[in-house]
């Protein structure tokens, strides 16, 4: 499971003094900085001769780096970085909390189409998103804190393994149920709605074992939900010639969902699916 590492920093921060019984002094508050930067595992030989160091950055996998990293208190959000306006600075927030107990939540993605608004933050084209909800109290003397932000997309990923024909010009997803905006206080999917993507594919003519993948989130951190799938192709007219459904497609957070099967030869109707927690959903039709 890719997972990235957050490390917090506390450090100590000026702040007033309240004299006892006056009710007008502010609230005492402290500077923290949050530093977030990739964890990767990897092995090698005893003595092999060790790589050369590289630059750390945010990054989803195989070194694509993030785009984006929201912290939210609550429902607010206090802070965004953007890793296009600044690349070196991009993973270490520094903010200014009122000592006592705040929720903070994490958000770590390369989703386009960003925006926030009443809890929920969407996405016009989901991509990978990490995140992680954490219980702090600010005090004067905050220890330094470890964080984790675990992987909360999945990956319905599609291989249609028979042959694109001639006639094939679109080819058209529909979703019964995806989910493509996300409760930050809880980091499940929210208002989950039909969605369907159509595109060309007259490029795939000729081609057996052609590849689709599609992120979403979901409405549970811990288990699976299900939606119907239908692939439809269309001709030159805008008219289907093809088509297949496949019903209750299971999806989870952290898990891909991986189907197979024929769309333009029999057999293309059925589809059973082998299932274990965290490890890929394997499916035909």
């Amino acid at each position: 499971m890719k997972q990235l590492t957050l490390c917090l920093c506390a450090i100590s921060a000026l702040f007033l003094c309240s004299c006892k019984g006056d009710a007008n002094e502010p609230d005492g508050k402290q500077q923290v900085v949050f530093k977030v930067s990739a964890f990767d595992q990897s092995t090698e030989p005893m003595n092999s001769p060790r790589r050369a160091p590289q630059a750390t950055i945010l990054d989803d996998e195989g070194g694509v780096a993030l785009t984006d990293l929201y912290v939210f208190d609550g429902s607010t959000q206090v802070a965004h970085q953007v890793y296009a306006d600044d690349t070196d600075a991009f993973g270490t927030v520094t903010l200014e909390l009122s000592h006592g107990n705040h929720n903070l939540s994490f958000v770590a993605t390369r989703s386009s189409g960003l925006a926030y608004s009443a809890g929920v933050l969407s996405a016009t084209s989901l991509r990978s998103t990490f995140g992680k909800t954490l219980a702090l109290n600010v005090s004067g003397s905050t220890p330094a804190q470890n964080l984790t932000l675990d992987r909360i997309s999945g990956l319905l990923y599609i291989t249609i393994n028979d042959e694109f024909p001639a006639t094939a010009n679109q080819i058209e997803f529909v979703m019964a149920t995806r989910y493509t905006s996300l409760n930050v206080a809880t980091l499940c999917g929210a208002n989950g709605a039909e969605w369907s993507q159509k595109v060309s594919c007259t490029g795939k003519v000729g081609q057996s074992g052609v590849q689709y993948s599609f992120n979403f989130l979901a409405p549970s951190l811990t288990d699976e939900y299900t939606s119907d799938l239908t692939i439809n192709i269309y001709n030159s007219l805008d008219a289907v010639i093809y088509s297949v459904t496949i019903e209750d497609v299971r999806l989870a957070a952290n898990t891909k969902t991986m189907l197979s099967g024929n769309l333009f030869t029999s057999p293309s109707a059925s589809v059973s699916v082998s299932h274990t927690w965290n490890s890929n959903i394997v499916g035909t039709w």
